[in-house]
């Protein structure tokens, strides 16, 4: 049985919405199906408070992001927090992590740009071994990332034999790229998934209306539940499964209006195409 995960985020924003403590939205994602936390790093800091809170609700750390900027700052220096990263990831069990590079932009060389991400990224992947964990790259949504589309990917997983993907099933819509096709060209590499969707729908805003985010085409994108929007997650979900995917699945929907209602019913999708693959 596939695990499903829910980004820690999440429950920090739900919590705060439902004027709830951490325990008590970490026990309804528990109860909607969820047994894994997509963690952002710097959540972790605080590691044995965090790892008890975890374990009262019987939720694991599934995989842990960090932010860096490969670009711009010296070997030595990233690696520091490379070591950190890794060793914050393998105390809380997650297999495996995701590095979000940094970004590139007009004013930067972008040879001697992406060959620091490689050399960087190259040296995550060697420090990795030593405690069973993958480093990964996702299909990040911004227009410097050099990771925002399959193209993108590629490149890296062909420049960092050891790297591999977390497949975000909503963010190639940002880069109006087909979901299925990015999995054709990328499912060899696939070792996590994020299943983020995605809306037209100006009523998922929230109550400030700064929740969406807009494609390269300009048209606003709003979050909604997993399995109830444009991406085709359905498919996806379905071909994982019969291609022999064995990882687990992050629900994933940053800026919902209500977190607690989302990610219940995105939870109840995803357990319901997961039981129909399995």
């Amino acid at each position: 049985m596939h695990r499903l995960n829910i980004f820690l985020e999440h429950i920090y924003e739900g919590a705060a919405q439902q004027d709830m403590t951490l325990s008590q939205m970490l026990a309804e994602a528990h109860s909607a199906g969820c047994t894994g936390l997509e963690c952002d790093l710097w959540r972790l800091e605080n590691r044995k408070e965090m790892s008890v809170l975890f374990s009262e609700n019987q939720m694991t750390a599934a995989s842990v992001y960090n932010m860096y900027d490969f670009v711009n700052t010296p070997l030595n220096e990233s690696t520091e927090k490379i070591k950190h990263h890794l060793e914050t990831a393998a105390y809380f069990g997650a297999k495996t992590v995701l590095a979000i590079p940094g970004f590139i932009r007009e004013a930067d060389n972008e040879e001697r740009a992406l060959h620091s991400m490689y050399t960087a990224l190259d040296r995550m992947c060697g420090e990795a071994k030593q405690y069973g964990i993958t480093v990964t790259l996702e299909d990040f949504d911004d227009l410097y990332s050099p990771c925002r589309n399959t193209e993108g990917l590629l490149m890296f997983m062909k420049n960092v034999p050891d790297l591999r993907v977390t497949f975000d099933t909503g963010n190639f819509a940002y880069v109006l790229e087909n979901t299925a096709e990015a999995y054709d060209a990328l499912k060899s590499y696939i070792a996590h998934v994020h299943l983020k969707d995605r809306s037209f729908d100006s009523k998922r805003a929230d109550k400030n209306k700064t929740n969406h985010k807009a494609d390269i085409s300009g048209r606003l994108m709003y979050p909604c539940e997993a399995g109830d929007g444009y991406c085709g997650l359905e498919d996806i979900v379905k071909r994982l499964i019969a291609d022999g995917y064995s990882g687990s699945f992050s629900i994933e929907h940053f800026g919902a209006a209500d977190q607690l209602s989302y990610m219940k019913r995105s939870a109840e999708n995803i357990r319901k195409l997961l039981k129909k693959g399995e």
